[in-house]
């Protein structure tokens, strides 16, 4: 996706109070980081709380001097259990309950939020406890403020237009705005006779078809961006939530935050969420700055995805984190519905950090780091299973971009390569390359394309500055790595082996390909379905092989030569070409041979060859003249005195 998309109570027992302490009073812990329910403030501060209590009521502004804002959030569970000398008094939970600790009596009301919005006198010296399951909290009414709107979440405003205000901790939690995530639809319909009504608390919505769960994730970011909160982290506990909107984080410094057990599911075909910011009527799209999505998974399986573009699209994200999340999609309906998905795509500015993600199943490449992203690092990422109409789909893809890491990542059983460093097409026609791009470690294995591919769509184009270093490209159905087209190109102790096809394929069919440096490959058991050599160079110039092993040591032999030659389709033979010190050996038919195409022998016209076997190289071994070579059996050393075919080799002792 290169440019811009559109979007058309932990509970604390109170078994009784003697002598002014809480007996047998506990706090448990629950998953909701930062709630003020859940804050530091120890037992200390509740006797402190309860010792004040026993000589006189609290009212709020004392409450707040003894406990502190999140501290009095301590207090929740057991107010419960207690009457309201404001409202509610004569409720049926107090009839259920009975009276509540006689100190809290002038200080706390509990309520719900209905009772909220219907208090025709707020008190400003009480706190007013939420009682709704799963929206509990603190509120605390504000005489100043007569223009803040109901927001359902950390603002009410009563029928009389007082303000009540949420005492937030370090998080703004969705079913304070009433995200039920229970894996079922709520669309608004069920709560709201007209949008017109169901606009006051969610002024986002955009038909009565919109799922309720979105509505809340979506308020809960309009709260943290309005910075009334104290905070920028959305909390989404446990839970599956139906969205049939995209989800739009674009607030500097927001934080969404899951469980790892957080799931966002996509009712519609569309993305689930999208940063890209625009102010109307430009559709320039602006940075947003220090996104984190965490331990979140994002799963388009009823709804099945975008067309062209990435269940998870960052557009000019400034130092993004996307840590811990998984997208997961639908290749068979994908496919069925002719829908070209990315699972994280990003684009257009920007940079940071992908990490620890999974992405299975979608139709285009899982990862897909497309024109303007810079200074990218997917680290520890994985991809698997991308398939689709489209055909031979990387699981990852970078073109377009600058400075991207692929650090210790693993793609595997996808359609088209694990990993695929291109050039974009836009702008057209020129297109975009892909440059200073590192893969560092990693697997990139059992895909039905290549392992690693490098090459362009775009005439004339072709990825420049690129490094493979310790990566493994093994079991994939065509070559490990093919370098279909790359200006200063490293491979650096790459292993590479049980391939269908070559270890490594250096192809300049297109005239793209030069300055390639092979270093220490660990090469073995390739052409498990095409019979061909470890590593194949096609018609290409100034490539260095140095160093490694280039070997098959199967029972039946399947890599027919070590390293192999073959002209490119105009004829041109490799040039330029340097083999130094590499070790080659136990291969179907020769170490070092130059395979026969169209019956011609096909050698490196320049460069420099220093290597050794077993046997004499005159008339076996083509190579460029100045090459050295050594008989391993005998210890006897040869030098090239002319001509780049198999003959002119001279014994150095009779030069």
């Amino acid at each position: 996706m290169g440019e811009a998309e559109e979007w058309s109570g932990a509970a604390e027992s109170e078994s009784g109070r003697t002598g002014g302490r809480q007996e047998g009073a506990t706090v448990t812990e629950t998953e909701r980081p930062g709630a003020g329910e859940q804050s530091g403030h120890g037992k200390g501060q509740r006797q402190r709380m309860a010792d004040s209590a026993d000589s006189k009521p609290l009212n709020r502004r004392g409450m707040l001097a003894v406990m502190g804002m999140t501290g009095v959030g301590l207090l929740s569970a057991s107010l419960l259990n207690r009457t309201s000398t404001s409202a509610g008094a004569g409720s049926v939970r107090a009839a259920v309950y009975g009276p509540g600790p006689a100190w809290a009596g002038d200080s706390v009301v509990p309520v719900t939020i209905a009772e909220l919005r219907t208090i025709a006198s707020a008190d400003e010296s009480c706190l007013y406890y939420v009682t709704d399951r799963g929206r509990e909290g603190m509120f605390v009414y504000d005489p100043a403020d007569a223009t803040t709107a109901d927001n359902n979440g950390t603002v009410f405003v009563s029928s009389s237009g007082a303000r009540f205000k949420r005492i937030v901790g370090e998080s703004v939690d969705v079913k304070w705005f009433g995200a039920f995530g229970d894996g079922y639809n709520h669309p608004l319909s069920d709560t709201f006779a007209t949008l017109a009504a169901a606009r006051v608390w969610y002024p986002h919505a955009k038909a009565l078809s919109d799922e309720t769960d979105w509505c809340a994730i979506q308020a809960a970011i309009e709260a943290v961006k309005s910075g009334t909160t104290g905070t920028t982290v959305v909390w989404i506990p446990s839970g599956t939530y139906i969205v049939n909107q995209a989800i739009r984080a674009e607030v500097d410094n927001i934080v969404l935050q899951g469980t790892g057990a957080s799931v966002i599911s996509l009712e519609t075909d569309y993305i689930a969420l999208l940063v890209n910011k625009t102010t109307p009527p430009s559709t320039t799209v602006e940075p947003v700055r220090n996104v984190v999505v965490r331990d979140l998974t994002f799963q388009a399986v009823k709804g099945f995805g975008p067309s062209n573009a990435g269940i998870v699209a960052l557009n000019h994200c400034i130092d993004v984190l996307v840590d811990n999340v998984r997208v997961i999609g639908d290749s068979a309906q994908l496919t069925a519905r002719q829908r070209m998905t990315n699972g994280i795509a990003t684009s257009q500015g920007t940079n940071g950090v992908l990490r620890n993600c999974v992405v299975d199943g979608v139709s285009k490449p899982g990862y897909y780091v497309a024109n303007g992203t810079r200074d990218l690092r997917v680290e520890g990422c994985e991809a698997r299973n991308v398939s689709g109409h489209l055909g031979a789909q990387p699981g990852m893809g970078v073109s377009g971009a600058d400075r991207i890491q692929f650090v210790h990542c693993n793609s595997h059983h996808n359609q088209g390569a694990g990993l695929q460093i291109s050039t974009d097409g836009y702008p057209a026609p020129a297109g975009t390359p892909a440059t200073n791009v590192q893969v560092i470690g990693g697997q990139f294995h059992n895909n039905q394309g290549h392992g690693i591919l490098t090459g362009t769509n775009v005439p004339g184009q072709y990825p420049r500055h690129f490094q493979i270093i310790g990566a493994d490209t093994s079991n994939n159905k065509l070559h490990g790595v093919n370098i279909t087209g790359g200006h200063h190109v490293t491979v650096t102790n790459h292993t590479s082996k049980e391939n269908g096809s070559g270890g490594i394929l250096i192809d300049n069919g297109a005239g793209l390909v030069t300055n390639v440096d092979v270093i220490n490959p660990n090469v073995y058991n390739n052409a498990q379905l095409l019979t061909i050599g470890g590593i194949v160079i096609r018609g290409a110039s100034r490539v260095t092989v140095q160093g490694g092993r280039v070997f098959d040591s199967q029972e039946t032999k399947t890599q027919d030569y070590g390293i192999e030659f073959f002209p490119h389709a105009g004829g041109v033979k490799p040039s330029d070409i340097r083999i130094i010190d590499v070790s080659s050996f136990g291969n179907k038919l020769s170490d070092y041979a130059l395979g026969v195409v169209e019956g011609a022998n096909v050698e490196a016209t320049t460069g420099y060859y220093r290597i050794q076997d077993n046997g004499t190289p005159e008339s076996v071994l083509s190579a460029p003249p100045g090459s050295e070579y050594t008989d391993t059996a005998t210890g006897i050393q040869y030098v090239k005195q002319s001509g780049t075919g198999p003959t002119g080799w001279k014994q150095v002792s009779l030069l």
